[in-house]
């Protein structure tokens, strides 16, 4: 056959052509089709990206826990405003097309049952991820130059971050994207690997109940400079599309290691995935990328001051959490205080 011819039970015929009108309506139905899809497996995704349990997301909850001012001191916290418009960021990763990019999630670096990676997974996969982590936040420190001045004013296109299509269209609105993403990655990385995990005592160790490396807090192979294969063992389940049992038959599934939402709002929290509902996963997960957020937050600081100077960088930083210059100790305090868009 060639062409658009197809062969019917009663003859040859052809497919018709739509008019405008129907190729009008066939991008609206796959458009629908495709959010439809793309919102049915946000479930398996990452931490749960919208609120749960009569609070906030999962993302947002490790980011406060790291970052908001709780009575310590002002200068290295963020405000409330500022983690709002972080949490736009955290979140686009599972509702764009990055949900299907293994490497923004830490997903598909499982592990053979006798540890090796066949197909280039396992230690390949998770390299890829911390890849994509220092990746955006070098972009984050190169957007961070539109920021503010040479004398650490802030420039008029850093007033507030707004958004063309789906590309950010002013600095902070970039470097929010791109610091979004790299700490998308790396909470997802203790809810999508098993580096604090303990597996299921009452189940043998099989693909869907794998071992665990029982880590604890952030692991020293994310750290800024290290650059060593992952540790033994280390892996992420497997992710391609839903179900999960289609398209990741032999391998373990993203579902079999997540930790990915709690049950309900008892404290200490409750997991409510088969991994994440043993031995404490969920909260050591929540910890875990709680320290890795502070760990990368200061790290961009320091790296801020760093390549900029100190009274720019400084600047920057006050910029980015959403405090006055007189709080932060940077730049021109009773001119940039004035400032309306400060906070």
């Amino acid at each position: 056959m060639g062409g658009d011819r197809r062969i019917g039970m009663t003859g040859t015929w052809r497919l018709a052509r739509p008019g405008p009108l129907g190729r009008l309506l066939w991008l609206a139905f796959s458009l629908a089709a495709w959010f439809a899809l793309n919102l049915a497996v946000q479930p398996a995704r990452a931490f749960t990206p919208f609120p749960v349990a009569g609070g906030a997301s999962e993302h947002r909850r490790i980011s406060d826990a790291a970052l908001a001012c709780r009575g310590g001191a002002p200068s290295t916290c963020w405000s409330p405003a500022a983690l709002d418009r972080l949490e736009v960021a955290l979140k686009r990763p599972d509702i764009t097309l990055a949900t299907f990019e293994a490497a923004a999630h830490c997903d598909s670096g499982d592990l053979a049952p006798d540890g090796t990676s066949p197909g280039g997974r396992g230690p390949a996969a998770l390299q890829a991820c911390r890849t994509w982590i220092r990746t955006h936040i070098d972009l984050a420190l190169a957007a961070a130059d539109g920021l503010v001045d040479a004398r650490g004013l802030p420039l008029q296109d850093a007033r507030d971050c707004a958004w063309r299509a789906l590309r950010p269209r002013t600095a902070l609105c970039e470097v929010d994207f791109h610091l979004g993403r790299a700490l998308h990655a790396a909470q997802d990385f203790y809810s999508h690997t098993n580096w604090v995990d303990r597996h299921d005592p009452a189940k043998p160790l099989s693909l869907r109940n794998p071992p665990g490396l029982d880590g604890a807090g952030p692991i020293e192979w994310l750290a800024p400079g290290e650059e060593g294969p992952p540790p033994p063992g280390l892996m992420s389940g497997c992710f391609v599309f839903f179900p999960e049992s289609l398209f990741c038959h032999g391998r373990t599934r993203h579902q079999d290691l997540s930790k990915d939402s709690r049950a309900g709002p008892e404290t200490p929290p409750v997991g409510a995935t088969p991994r994440g509902a043993v031995n404490g996963n969920f909260p050591r997960a929540i910890d875990a990328a709680t320290g890795e957020t502070a760990r990368i937050w200061t790290g961009f600081h320091a790296r801020l001051i760093a390549t900029y100077g100190e009274t720019r960088g400084q600047a920057m930083s006050c910029r980015l959490r959403g405090l006055p210059p007189s709080v932060c100790g940077s730049g021109p305090s009773a001119a940039a205080s004035s400032d309306p868009g400060v906070l």
